[in-house]
């Protein structure tokens, strides 16, 4: 049980920055791909304190049937100060997507997606999940690599990278 303190208070350090970010953010890019085509999809997303991705989209979305097909994704969040193109910020990754696995990572994604959208939280429920005539499922994606661009914290050196493996 000692270790889980250095632990945790390492990774939180580790990723303070990158996840600080990311939990400002509402809007991510995924990039899927099967045996003949990627495919870009923009999803709202939601983020736990691990950086684990959470988001909401039906089975039957052309991203979804790849990423059935193939869990490995690209991921893009980003954002850029209008009136100052030197002060932009990204976080570009790899990682493992899937739908959630159990009424645990259901919970989670719901809870994540309403803390971002409180106008759906009436609608998108767990049982809505369970349910939905769209089969829209809750789906996680854990990051295996970031890259995190920060024109503010990382001047001309522009960012830092994240191995989460």
């Amino acid at each position: 049980m000692r270790l889980m303190f250095p632990l945790m208070s390492f990774w939180n350090n580790f990723m303070e920055k990158p996840l600080k970010f990311i939990k400002d953010q509402k809007l991510m890019v995924i990039a899927s791909r099967d045996e003949k085509d990627i495919w870009v999809a923009n999803v709202y997303f939601g983020v736990d304190e691990k950086a684990t991705i959470y988001f909401i989209s039906p089975e039957d979305n052309r991203h979804s049937k790849m990423i059935l097909k193939n869990p490995n994704v690209a991921f893009s969040i980003a954002w850029f100060d209008s009136n100052n193109h030197k002060n932009r910020k990204a976080v570009q990754g790899l990682g493992i997507c899937r739908p959630a696995e159990n009424e645990n990572e259901v919970k989670t994604g719901v809870k994540l997606h309403n803390q971002n959208f409180p106008e759906f939280k009436e609608r998108i429920t767990v049982e809505w999940i369970h349910n939905n005539e769209w089969g829209s499922k809750v789906w996680v994606l854990k990051p295996s690599y970031m890259k995190y661009w920060d024109d503010e914290i990382y001047g001309d050196d522009e960012s830092e990278e994240f191995n989460l493996k």
